[in-house]
């Protein structure tokens, strides 16, 4: 089962996560070493954890696979320097952590590439453009200094699309023929109501107001 994940926050928050400037760059730091730092492992704490040096590695220190960020990967992400290839999926991981506590809302869909359609389809059938889909949602590239991986899909909308989407979908409520879809439909655009009050307070923060991004995980 893929999944949506959503989040109202300038397109400008995000591409500015590239080569953060010191100020934001402390805070995101602490946010990605708060979500990120690994659990010791209770069978390997002890006697053995204080023999140091006569192991390459702490023995209470976790393997780290391709996609699990290290403290690298956040110091590369912040300096908006090159990441190489094999830690692409990582600083993705990284990426995404950073922008959902930068954000001022998200939320989630359970959402197959089938049941995207038939909920693409389901609106349309109500009246909805395509250019307020979540399939054209997908399609519109977020342009971020990182390379895509397989398996995600990262697009947005302006905020203005994203008002026109609430108004969009609470209309074509009606013509939803499935309960489950029709709870996806109005969950969602009570979720984009958020959107004025949010760019209220970005306004009166100096932030920019919120963008609609989402991240596609298959």
């Amino acid at each position: 089962m893929g999944e949506l994940r959503l989040y109202a926050i300038g397109l400008d928050e995000v591409r500015g996560v590239f080569g953060a400037p010191d100020d934001r760059a402390a805070h995101l730091r602490e946010v990605a070493r708060k979500a990120f730092a690994p659990e010791p492992d209770p069978a390997r704490t002890g006697l053995l954890s204080k023999l140091g040096p006569i192991f390459r590695r702490p023995p209470a220190a976790q393997v780290v696979s391709p996609t699990q960020p290290e403290p690298r990967d956040v110091e590369v992400l912040l300096a908006g320097a090159h990441v190489r290839p094999e830690r692409t999926g990582a600083t993705w991981r990284v990426l995404e952590t950073l922008v959902c506590d930068l954000a001022w809302g998200s939320t989630k869909m359970s959402l197959t590439p089938q049941t995207l359609d038939e909920l693409d389809f389901a609106l349309a059938r109500g009246g909805v453009s395509s250019s307020v889909g979540l399939r054209h949602l997908l399609d519109s590239s977020a342009e971020l200094n990182l390379v895509p991986v397989q398996g995600l899909t990262v697009g947005w909308h302006r905020y203005e699309t994203a008002l026109a989407m609430a108004g969009a979908y609470r209309g074509a409520l009606p013509q939803v023929k499935t309960t489950e879809q029709q709870d996806m439909v109005l969950a969602l655009a009570h979720w984009l109501d958020g959107f004025v009050p949010w760019a209220q307070v970005a306004a009166s923060l100096g932030r920019p107001v919120p963008d609609l991004v989402g991240f596609w995980a298959q």
